[in-house]
């Protein structure tokens, strides 16, 4: 079995009306436990002592190595089966038909797709894209009845389970008043939203300012 390789982030993280936000660090939310042995391809993984990296397969490492392709924490920016950079019809093919889409500009509209299950209320995608290509991906609410996770973690986890996998956020940040809480790990361009110590929501962004992912 080959080990996946483990990438670092070379992005910022960039979010806007940052220091607006009520932010603090993660002191009180205890430690992480042991972390994983092997890492999976394609998912975020604790290094301890080293912090968050992204794990990806042998030959795609190799490349980045060799410099055949580009160093980049693109292959882990993947919730449930929706990934950045995915293309609409690609989504859509996935998900069904949006309930809802925001316009927020010429080139960028976010669209919601509910996954349909016996839970009330069901969860829901929230996916904005850029040019038809998805730079955000959020899954928000109850458990789902099928697996869909972002780096082994899916709504409903216990906050421990989060830690253990990411290790402690340098970030949690309050965006809405008795909201859930945004646990961040800059520079990776991602987020964990913990309500009542359980998961809430999965992020997965594409770094602002960089040019859409192809």
């Amino acid at each position: 079995m080959r080990t996946p390789i483990i990438l670092a982030a070379l992005l910022i993280f960039s979010l806007p009306a940052f220091a607006q936000v009520p932010c603090r660090g993660p002191d009180g939310i205890g430690e992480p436990g042991v972390a994983a042995a092997t890492p999976t391809a394609n998912q975020f993984h604790r290094v301890p002592g080293r912090g968050l990296a992204c794990a990806v397969d042998h030959a795609e490492g190799a490349a980045m190595v060799e410099h055949d392709k580009p160093v980049s924490f693109l292959p882990c920016l993947k919730v449930g089966a929706i990934a950045i950079a995915d293309g609409i019809g690609l989504v859509e093919g996935l998900l069904g038909e949006p309930t809802n889409i925001n316009e927020l500009d010429y080139r960028t509209e976010a669209r919601v797709y509910p996954i349909h299950q016996r839970s009330i209320p069901e969860p829901y995608y929230v996916v904005t894209y850029q040019d038809k290509v998805a730079v955000a991906v959020q899954l928000i609410g109850p458990p789902t009845e099928m697996p869909a996770t972002f780096s082994g973690l899916s709504l409903g986890d216990p906050a421990q389970k989060v830690l253990d996998t990411l290790g402690k956020p340098e970030r949690r940040c309050m965006f809405q008043r008795k909201g859930p809480e945004t646990w961040m790990w800059p520079p990776f361009p991602i987020g964990v939203d913990v309500l009542d110590g359980r998961v809430v929501g999965l992020k997965a962004t594409w770094p602002a300012g960089r040019r859409t992912p192809d």
